[in-house]
C-alpha cells in the first residue's frame, strides 16, 4: 500500500522541474510488462559508481522485476533526462548483491532503513547486508550520461 501511495508521487516530482530534489538518488526504469504488455514506471534508488554505472537493488518478492532480466536496453528518467540504458540483473549471486548493497548502505541510511540494515560507527552493519542481500535483486545499469 506504501510504495502505492508513494510511488506516482515520486515519479511526478522526478518529470517536473522539482527532480533536483530527488535525482541525485532516484531515477525512473520505463519498461513493458513480458506478460500483459502493460508499461510500467518503477522508482527506486540508485548508487552511481566511479564508471558511471548505476546500481540498484529490489525486493525478490516483488515480481516487478522478472519482466527485467531478459531486457537488454530500457528508458531510465535520470537527473531530469529520459536516456536509454543497458541492464543487467543479478538474482543469484548474493555476495555481489551484498557488495553493491553495502555500498548503496553507505551513501543513504534511507536505503539501510528500507533494506534493514543497521550500522555501527557510521558504517552498514556487514551481517545485515549479508542478510538482507539474500532477499534482494541487483539491478545495474550502464547509461550514456546527457
Amino acid at each position: 500500500m506504501f510504495w502505492k501511495l508513494i510511488n506516482p508521487i515520486t515519479i511526478a516530482i522526478a518529470n517536473s522541474f522539482l527532480h533536483r530534489l530527488i535525482s541525485a538518488n532516484v531515477v525512473v526504469l520505463y519498461f513493458k510488462g513480458v506478460k500483459t504488455g502493460k508499461d510500467y514506471a518503477i522508482p527506486v534508488s540508485y548508487l552511481e559508481n566511479p564508471a558511471g554505472s548505476l546500481s540498484c537493488v529490489t525486493d525478490r518478492p516483488f515480481i516487478w522485476w522478472r519482466n527485467l532480466i531478459n531486457l537488454e536496453k530500457l528508458n531510465v528518467l535520470y537527473k531530469g533526462n529520459m536516456i536509454e540504458a543497458e541492464i543487467n540483473t543479478e538474482c543469484e549471486d548474493n555476495k555481489l548483491i551484498a557488495d553493491k548493497l553495502e555500498a548503496l548502505c553507505a551513501h543513504s541510511r534511507v536505503d539501510g532503513f528500507f533494506a534493514e540494515v543497521g550500522y555501527k560507527n557510521g558504517k552498514p552493519i556487514r551481517e545485515d547486508v549479508d542478510k538482507s542481500a539474500a532477499n534482494l535483486v541487483l539491478i545495474q545499469l550502464k547509461i550514456n550520461k546527457p
